[in-house]
């Protein structure tokens, strides 16, 4: 058993959340015959099933590096495909709070996914610009069934960074005008992750802030635009073959 998922037994397809009270949630609106798997450091766990495909959540925590460790370990257990649902910052001013941002790519602006990608590519002496990209297939179907749904969404880039305070405003519109429409902190690491150990990963997140002027969204709209996250990660999920 893996030091800090101190879980026996997983499913192939796993959600990651980054907040332990939102991985709770998640399985208590959307599993069946749930089972807390772990709840060491309150990174809380769950097993459970989505119309009979057994699904896994996860908590991650803040930050690359938390989220590293969680993903290694999960391998560790069997996972075969990770989903980040997690919220974002827009830096797009087209992104409305609660929209679901479909995650095409992450921009490595952090220091762990880069440092994962390093100690994957030790020795190759190539200047390797690695693209933290997420599943074709599944943000395909994410796609699909977010206009199925009727839910506000766009298909689009981000960055990762390691500090959620500090940046200067002009950071993130010099990001909006390079087609970068939100930022976050575990994506990256998530995406690179599991490249490095050769399994598939996605990320799909809820706006929660509008950075240009620093406006946060309620928590009904939050909690509205999760909601709509995971059940379009979840349909998606069930046309993945692993």
């Amino acid at each position: 058993m893996p030091i800090h998922v101190q879980s026996k037994t997983i499913a192939p397809i796993v959600l990651l959340p980054g907040d332990p009270d939102r991985a709770t949630w998640i399985a208590q609106n959307f599993l069946q015959n749930v089972e807390r798997t772990t709840e060491y450091r309150k990174m809380f766990g769950y097993n459970g099933t989505f119309e009979d495909m057994p699904v896994t959540i996860q908590t991650t925590g803040m930050g690359g590096p938390s989220a590293a460790i969680v993903c290694e370990e999960l391998i560790q257990l069997g996972a075969k495909f990770f989903i980040r649902v997690g919220t974002c910052g827009a830096a797009d001013p087209a992104l409305n709070p609660g929209d679901l941002l479909i995650v095409l790519a992450a921009c490595m602006s952090d220091g762990t996914s880069q440092e994962i990608i390093r100690a994957r590519a030790a020795g190759t002496n190539l200047p390797l610009g690695f693209p933290a990209t997420s599943d074709f297939d599944f943000i395909r179907a994410a796609a699909d069934e977010a206009t199925r749904f009727e839910i506000p969404h766009h298909v689009g880039k981000i960055a990762s960074l390691d500090r959620f305070y500090g940046h200067p405003l002009d950071t993130y519109q010099k990001f909006s005008a390079l087609g970068i429409q939100a930022v976050e902190m575990e994506a990256a690491t998530v995406l690179c992750t599991a490249a490095a150990h050769n399994i598939r990963a996605a990320v799909l997140l809820t706006v929660s802030d509008q950075l240009d002027g620093q406006k946060r969204a309620s928590e009904s709209v939050i909690t509205k635009g999760v909601n709509d996250m995971v059940r379009v990660a979840l349909h998606a999920a069930k046309n993945i073959i692993i």
